[in-house]
């Protein structure tokens, strides 16, 4: 019954997200960057919202698999905040990696303030996904622009049979992506410049 509700709930998380969420990770170690200049906060996107970018500690990186709480130091945590009642909305693990010519954020879910409080019975039937986005700082250093890779496009290439890349189709009829990260990779790689594969462009102005 547990596996059935998990695999219920993830193929949820893809859907509900609408952007390209994944089983593993988009980036190895080596693909890591480090930029202090994403430290603060940025303001912006459709909902106006606030993104704080931390540099990850052991401590703030505890409740990960040791795998990923070794690169707390090469990477950031992400809450998001609305600017209208200052409520965390969000919150992640962002590693940032260059792959090719752009770099690319790989969002992790932590747990919000609100989470925190739910029964360990509801938690346990999540299974956190990897969420991709290709982030272009601005010229001046004072804006970043995140564009999200879109789920429904790599869909369409699947069913359309114009890409080969590992996925379990659900009893739905949804997609989870389980290809490693050198798939997902030589993914990013062929589609990083066509418009198509994202599902929009958020601009944020830094603000602290």
């Amino acid at each position: 019954m547990k596996k059935v509700l998990t695999a219920a709930i993830l193929v949820a998380i893809v859907t509900l997200s609408g952007c390209l969420s994944a089983v593993h990770p988009l980036f190895t170690e080596k693909d890591l960057e480090f930029d202090p200049k994403l430290v603060g906060s940025w303001r912006g996107g459709p909902e106006d919202e606030v993104l704080t970018f931390q540099q990850g500690t052991p401590e703030s990186f505890a409740n990960l698999p040791e795998g990923l709480q070794q690169l707390a130091g090469k990477a950031y945590v992400l809450t998001v905040t609305s600017r209208e009642t200052g409520e965390e909305m969000a919150k992640f693990y962002a590693f940032l990696a260059r792959i090719g010519k752009h770099v690319y954020l790989d969002y992790y879910p932590a747990e919000t303030k609100a989470q925190r409080g739910h029964p360990e019975f509801y938690k346990n039937n999540f299974m956190p996904m990897h969420s991709f986005f290709r982030l272009q700082p601005g010229r001046d250093g004072k804006t970043i622009t995140i564009s999200q890779f879109s789920d429904s496009y790599l869909r369409k290439l699947i069913t359309e049979k114009k890409i080969r890349i590992r996925h379990e189709v659900s009893y739905t009829g949804d997609y989870v992506i389980t290809a490693p990260t050198e798939e997902l990779q030589q993914y990013v790689l062929k589609y990083s410049d066509v418009d198509e594969a994202y599902n929009e462009n958020k601009t944020y102005s830094r603000i602290q």
